[in-house]
């Protein structure tokens, strides 16, 4: 296990350093002014001098390579730049917004993965069964359904007919402070009931539209799965002994149906990851989704950068734990 690990992890390192070349060079060659963009075009009205002086500054009158070299450096010491929507290091623009998309994020997954897989094992114990049919038909409805008409629809029905929840942002300003600044860490502190309660109710749509789909697709898989499974000879022998029904199907049928699972469960959490930048946007979410919208839009590429590279690099990270979680999940599996 130890060897294949070192293993993985040698590998990982030249993927990911194609990854960040991909990355360095397409944002230097966009069309609309590259690195420079947010100091050039429209509305900006600067000498050649000066100009000239911005590029210095950013070390952006050097070759490509060098400037890549220069930028990869930084990295690894944990140095992204400077926002140029902000103006502060993009470090402390990201871990501010880390932790709002982290709850986000980590709610919804939990919610999504805890509804998903009794109700994939349950639809294949209960095959051709009405509960069956009609539990296709509405994961075939939440795959389909885009993430953006989605949560719109759910402001619609839950925020203005009937406004049950709140739709925007992540904390009821005409109550506390607005979140992450020392005002509200100190009301946070005397009121933490009601703090917490307020970001439960500002994260129950976000959390619900990012889950819908994700219990649609991990539900399938786990339907599929147990199919498989307990149709298997072992199956049959251990119902053939005389075993409890549960002993057979949570002891024998799900830990080998739930390796299926595995891989897509860990392949999703960067996605997850992605896909919240349209629901945070939506939302009015102030997490890290959001932020790279706008600083895409504003052709903030240190952000860009920065959001890609860490999403490309969890990616990776989340294919070797999807790997060696198989280990552990069934002994019988060894990595040589």
């Amino acid at each position: 296990m130890i060897t294949y690990t070192i293993r993985r992890l040698l590998v990982a390192i030249p993927v990911m350093l194609g990854i960040t070349v991909l990355l360095f060079i397409l944002v230097n060659i966009t069309p609309n002014g590259g690195p420079l963009a947010a100091y050039v075009g429209p509305g900006h009205h600067i000498t050649p001098q000066q100009f000239a002086a911005i590029k210095h500054r950013f070390g952006l009158d050097q070759p490509l390579p060098v400037r890549y070299f220069l930028w990869l450096k930084a990295i690894v010491h944990g140095d992204f730049g400077n926002s140029t929507q902000t103006g502060q290091p993009v470090n402390v623009e990201l871990a501010h917004r880390l932790p709002p998309t982290i709850m986000l994020i980590g709610t919804s997954y939990i919610l999504q993965e805890l509804i998903a897989l009794p109700l994939g094992m349950f639809s294949a114990l209960r095959r051709y069964s009405l509960f069956d049919q009609i539990f296709t038909v509405l994961s075939y409805i939440g795959l389909s359904l885009p993430t953006f008409w989605f949560g719109l629809m759910m402001i619609m029905a839950f925020g203005v007919f009937f406004p049950i929840f709140p739709f925007s942002g992540m904390v009821n300003l005409r109550v506390s402070p607005p979140w992450g600044t020392s005002a509200y860490n100190a009301y946070f502190a005397a009121h933490p009931i009601a703090a917490i309660l307020d970001i439960a109710r500002h994260m129950a749509l976000p959390v619900i539209v990012l889950a819908t789909v994700g219990i649609a697709v991990d539900s399938r898989f786990m339907r599929a799965s147990m199919l498989d499974i307990i149709n298997m000879d072992y199956i049959r022998t251990a119902r053939a002994k005389g075993l409890p029904n549960r002993v057979v199907i949570f002891k024998h049928a799900l830990r080998n149906a739930v390796l299926p699972i595995v891989t897509n469960i860990g392949l999703y959490l960067p996605s997850l990851l992605g896909g919240a930048i349209v629901t945070e946007q939506i939302f009015s979410w102030p997490g890290m989704g959001a932020f790279f919208v706008a600083a895409a839009s504003s052709s903030d590429f240190p952000v860009v950068l920065a959001y890609t590279t860490i999403l490309a690099a969890a990616t990776i990270i989340a294919n070797l734990l999807t790997d060696l979680s198989y280990a552990f999940i069934d002994p019988r599996i060894q990595y040589s």
